[in-house]
């Protein structure tokens, strides 16, 4: 029998930082669960560092190195990434597995983002590169939880912002295909313009596990709607609670 008691990790959006989840917390935290939201390499605390995939799996181990029971581990964006890597890579340590607002689209104007926003930096600067993102993609309406996000995208170095969107948009070279073998779901914004619905539901299939949407949200959704967001994902786990054992 599992039990939503097991410790919840949380893995940022592209530009993003621990920070950026503390909307969601205390509607994830209900019952007094534990949470780790954590920076990825190259941003946050860890700003210094350089981002990689490799790295960002490492850090994501340490963090749950000392927690007794396998995480339930979520993922946003370039953190579900991460999150998938880390699943695919230990799948001892992760008992669940849910991916937000990902794959990312391909195509042609897929390929010329990272020159794209290289451009951008450089001609706009990182705050207002960050400003012009926020005001792109969060629906959010409360100017406190775009402000977490513009103040962690403009206190990212450049090279880590193009790094990590290289990373997040060539995916399949950090991942493989196949059922995962462990509880997996896609979540996706209703709202989002940057994952095709077929694209999410496309992926849950291919891992072996489900979609659902979060109702109102855009691309970040657990920043766009805190609380549906928190639904969404305890919807989930609850119906790992209560699946029988093996």
């Amino acid at each position: 029998m599992t039990t939503r008691a097991n410790p919840l990790l949380l893995l940022h959006t592209w530009g993003g930082d621990a920070a950026t989840w503390e909307p969601a917390l205390r509607h994830l935290g209900a019952g007094g669960r534990h949470l780790k939201a954590l920076d990825l390499p190259g941003h946050g605390v860890r700003a210094a560092e350089p981002f990689t995939v490799d790295g960002a799996v490492n850090t994501a181990l340490s963090t749950s190195a000392d927690v007794l029971h396998p995480v339930d581990v979520v993922g946003s964006g370039l953190g579900a990434l991460v999150a998938l890597a880390l699943a695919q890579r230990h799948p001892d340590r992760v008992r669940s597995l849910t991916l937000v607002g990902f794959p990312p689209a391909g195509g042609a104007e897929a390929a010329r983002r990272p020159a794209d926003t290289r451009a951008a930096l450089n001609r706009d600067g990182a705050a207002l590169f960050a400003r012009n993102y926020v005001d792109s993609t969060l629906l959010s309406a409360d100017p406190a939880h775009r402000d977490l996000l513009r103040r962690s995208m403009a206190g990212t170095r450049p090279e880590v912002l193009i790094d990590s969107l290289r990373a997040t948009l060539g995916w399949t070279a950090h991942t493989r295909p196949g059922p995962l073998g462990l509880p997996c779901r896609v979540l996706r914004g209703a709202r989002d313009h940057r994952v095709p619905a077929a694209a999410a539901d496309a992926l849950a299939e291919r891992l072996g596990g489900g979609s659902a949407v979060v109702p109102g949200a855009g691309h970040v959704a657990y920043l766009d709607e805190p609380e549906a967001f928190a639904t969404a994902l305890a919807a989930f786990h609850d119906g790992l609670r209560t699946a029988p054992a093996d």
